[in-house]
Order: structure tokens, then C-alpha cells, then sequence
């Protein structure tokens, strides 16, 4: 029987060829599925593509690259559909939708673990936590292996094990032109090297290879502490006093309604910190003594717990809304940034807004070269990210002025950016994600890799114009 299509510049019979060598879910417009596979996390992007493969394995990406190719079709790849700028979705194009391959295999004797890149870091950490192991990812545990690995990676274990792409061993991907390459320190390692930073700019990848760190348990959980400016210096200074083994992020926002927080104190401007101390157990409430003597708490819900208990905490900033983000990589938190902080917090709208403050310094990320890998700001202390998320997109206009002139208090005093927390912002704030030298071996390795910018559905990085590479 053939099937039609709708994409004026496929035929009845190349689409019919198309979809029979498809072993996953092909999802067209009017498909009961095909809200579903649209989604983004960030609602801004509310964009409706021609056609959604859930590809099942490498040979559906290859075959499916090959098609968007031929045809001359726009494309894009989604994991978890957490892309800030809303690079996961596209109008009228294909989306490759990767969530069904997220098949994970544990190695727990040589504490390796193999995943596909469709899984989400949730379903990975509860592969691996029964075995005592882990791999330091983000915060949130709906992200896309693909995509926080891509970018870098920086999350609860950072201070003692690094970055996700620095216990990365092996990567596979599906090249422009649908082959299925290999890359590691020995095999295609150019590409290896770009792949750990780099983002999505050379290929579709459809499997990891990561080395598991020990995290049998952690002390951790959840500190409330009044935001004063005060507080919030101290904490910065502390956090990056404090032994390796404990690394915190937190947020700087009016305490939300949270089972464990007073409720006469909803509302009132809070430091919530997110602890994360994977030394020896006992050695916990010594760790993280300092920052329980700050002040008085509002909550305090730190104790012993596995890792992944700390997704909990963030599951209300995983759903699906309007979401603007600006964000930067600093050396210190100064006054500056303090005042702003504050008096923006305290009249923010009525959303859920904060300061994501990450203390990063004086760890293993640190200890790693500059020219190692394409992620360049290895002597970064602080990541910080105004973020905003709201539900109505009449409150757009509010929402998206009260980010912009909180970032532009704080903006000049940046050292660059992370990748992962850009959100379309053009190619300077692309260019800031990258030392001059990395970005200019990336767009080297791009006209290598993909001189036609196949993959441009991104924080792109242009191939290097073939005059400038000669």
C-alpha cells in the first residue's frame, strides 16, 4: 500500500521506500502522538515540524540524515527536549527524536557503562546507583545524555570527579553523511576532542561510553538560609573552601511553597542550597558545618541519602513553560552582583525566578587543560543563570525585561559562557563559549566533519570558510 506524504518535494514512492526501512515511529501532523513528539520543555518554542522519526537505533539516524539530505529537508535532534533556545524542535522541517534509544549496559566490575543517547540522566543513574557508581551530570534528571554530555556537563560531583565529558571514554555517531564513526582518545581522537564541548556540530551521536565514579551515598539534601548579603558571600567563599568532595548548587529566589519550608516564611527571599557531600558519611555534618553556622536556617533537610534523591527538588523546573535564561561564567561573586541579586529577587514577578549560583572552583574540573578538550573555561569558579519560568505568554513582555536588565547589572563582570546555557543569543555569545584557539580548531573540524552545516540545528559553529582554512 503507499503512503503519502505531505512534503511537496518527497514522492508518494520515496516516502513510502523511507518510512518502510524505518524500525522506529515515523510521527506526521494529526497523529495521535504528534503533540507529544513536538514538545519542548521551553514553551516560547511552540514550533510544528513536517515529520518526527523516533529513530530505534544508529542505522534509523543514518538512514534518516540520508533522507533530509536528499530532499533537501531542515532537521533537528531532540533527547530530552531540554534545549534553552528550542534547538530540539523546528516549523516544517524533520525532528530526529532520539528518547527511544536510551538502552543503557553496566559494566559494574570495571565500572564502564555504555548508553545510548536517547537516555535520560534519571534513567541512567538508576541503572548504575544499585552498583554503588555514578557519572557526574547536571541537576535535573529529565536532561538528555546527548545533550548535557555534548555541551560539557556541570552538576553535584563536579569539585571531585569533573565534568560528564571528563569521564567520557567513547562516543558513536552518525557523521552528514550517514556513516557510523567510532571516536575516543585513539580513534578519530580530533573528533573525540571536539565532541567533549563542542555540542551537537558534528554529527548525531548515538552512544556513550562513560567510566563510573564511586557514590555508594551522599550527605545531602536541602539548606534554607535567609538572603542576606552577607550570607551569600560567605557561601560563595565557603563553597569553594570546602573539600572536594562536597559541591553544592543553589538559588537565590523567594522561597517557594515546598513541603519542608515554613509556611510563614513562603515568599521571603532565601538562599536554597542543594548539597551534594560524597565523602565518607560520617564525615558529613562536619563537611557541611560551616554552611549550617551562616545563619539561623529556615530548613534544613540534610542527612544521608542517594544521589539521585536530589532530583526531587527540581522536578517543578523540569515541567514544560515559558522559560528565558542568561547566564555567564565568573571569577567571583562581588558586590556588585550582590546588590543586583537582591534588589532583583525582591521585585521579580510573580514567577518562578532565581539565581542559580554554582560554586565549580578549586576542583578536578580545574585541574584539567584548557587545550584538552573544546570546553575551554576549565579556570572558571561560578557559573551563574538568571532564570525565569512562567505559564502565560501575555506575561512575556514582564518576564523577559525583568531577566534582560538583571543581566545587564551583572553581565560585565562574565568570563565567558556554557554552552548548555545559551538560548539563541547570536554568535558572539556562541564565540564567548570558546578561547579563540578551540573555536578556531572547531570550525576546522567542522568543514571536516560537515562543510555543508548539515547539523546547523544549534549553537552553531560555521565550517571555516574554505578560503581561511587554505
Amino acid at each position: 500500500m503507499e503512503i503519502t506524504t505531505t512534503l511537496p518535494q518527497v514522492s508518494n514512492e520515496a516516502w513510502t521506500a523511507f518510512r518502510l526501512r524505518i524500525k522506529g515511529q515515523v510521527v506526521l501532523p494529526g497523529d495521535p502522538d504528534y503533540e507529544a513528539a513536538r514538545e519542548a520543555k521551553n514553551t516560547i518554542y511552540n514550533r510544528k515540524p513536517a515529520v518526527v522519526v523516533r529513530a530505534e537505533d544508529a542505522a534509523d539516524v543514518s538512514r534518516t540524515i540520508t533522507f533530509a539530505r536528499r530532499f533537501g529537508l531542515p532537521f533537528t535532534v531532540k533527547g530530552g527536549g531540554h534545549s534553552i533556545g528550542g534547538h530540539s524542535v523546528n516549523n516544517g522541517g524533520l525532528v530526529i527524536d532520539m528518547r527511544r534509544m536510551n538502552n543503557i549496559r553496566v559494566d559494574a566490575e570495571n565500572r564502564t557503562a555504555w548508553a545510548q543517547s536517547g537516555a535520560i540522566a534519571r534513567e541512567f543513574l538508576a541503572a548504575v546507583e544499585p552498583y554503588g557508581l555514578a557519572v557526574p551530570f547536571g541537576d535535573a534528571g529529565s536532561v538528555g545524555l546527548g545533550g548535557i554530555t555534548l555541551g560539557g556537563g556541570i552538576g553535584y560531583l563536579v569539585r571531585k570527579h569533573g565534568l560528564t565529558i571528563d569521564n567520557l571514554l567513547g562516543i558513536e555517531m552518525v557523521t552528514a553523511d550517514g556513516q557510523i564513526v567510532q571516536a575516543t582518545e585513539t580513534e578519530n581522537p580530533d573528533l573525540f576532542w571536539a565532541l567533549r564541548g563542542g555540542g551537537g556540530n558534528f554529527g548525531v551521536v548515538t552512544g556513550f561510553q562513560y567510566k563510573l565514579v564511586s557514590v555508594p551515598q551522599i550527605y545531602g539534601g536541602a539548606l534554607v538560609l535567609p538572603a542576606t548579603k552577607d550570607v551569600i558571600r560567605e557561601y560563595a567563599r565557603l563553597s569553594l573552601e570546602a573539600p572536594e568532595e562536597l559541591t553544592s548548587i543553589s538559588m537565590v529566589t523567594k522561597a517557594p511553597p515546598m513541603p519542608f519550608i515554613p509556611e510563614d516564611k513562603v515568599g521571603v527571599p532565601s538562599l536554597i542550597v542543594f548539597v551534594a557531600y560524597i565523602g565518607d558519611i560520617e564525615k558529613g555534618p562536619g563537611a557541611v558545618a560551616p554552611l549550617r553556622a551562616l545563619a539561623e536556617p529556615i530548613a534544613d533537610v540534610l542527612g544521608p541519602m542517594p544521589l539521585s534523591g536530589l532530583y526531587a527538588y527540581l522536578e517543578p523546573a523540569e515541567q514544560p513553560a515559558r522559560v528565558r535564561v542568561r547566564s555567564g561564567f565568573y571569577n567571583e561573586i562581588n558586590d556588585e552582583i550582590l546588590d543586583a541579586t537582591l534588589a532583583f529577587i525582591e521585585s521579580g514577578p510573580p514567577s518562578m525566578n532565581f539565581l542559580q549560583v554554582r560554586p565549580i572552583g578549586n576542583g578536578a574540573m580545574n585541574r584539567v587543560s584548557p587545550e584538552a578538550t573544546a570546553f575551554s573555561h576549565r579556570d572558571a569558579q561560578f557559573l551563574l543563570a538568571i532564570i525565569d519560568h512562567w505559564e502565560d505568554a501575555e506575561e512575556d513582555g514582564a518576564n523577559e525585561a525583568w531577566v534582560d536588565a538583571f543581566w545587564q547589572s551583572i553581565a560585565g563582570y562574565r568570563q565567558g559562557v556554557y554552552s548548555n546555557f545559551l538560548q539563541a543569543e547570536g554568535e558572539a555569545r556562541i564565540r564567548e563559549a570558546y578561547a579563540a584557539a578551540a573555536f578556531d580548531r572547531l570550525a576546522d573540524l567542522k568543514l571536516r566533519y560537515d562543510p555543508a552545516n548539515v547539523f546547523s540545528g544549534n549553537e552553531n559553529i560555521p565550517p571555516k570558510p574554505l578560503s581561511a582554512a587554505a
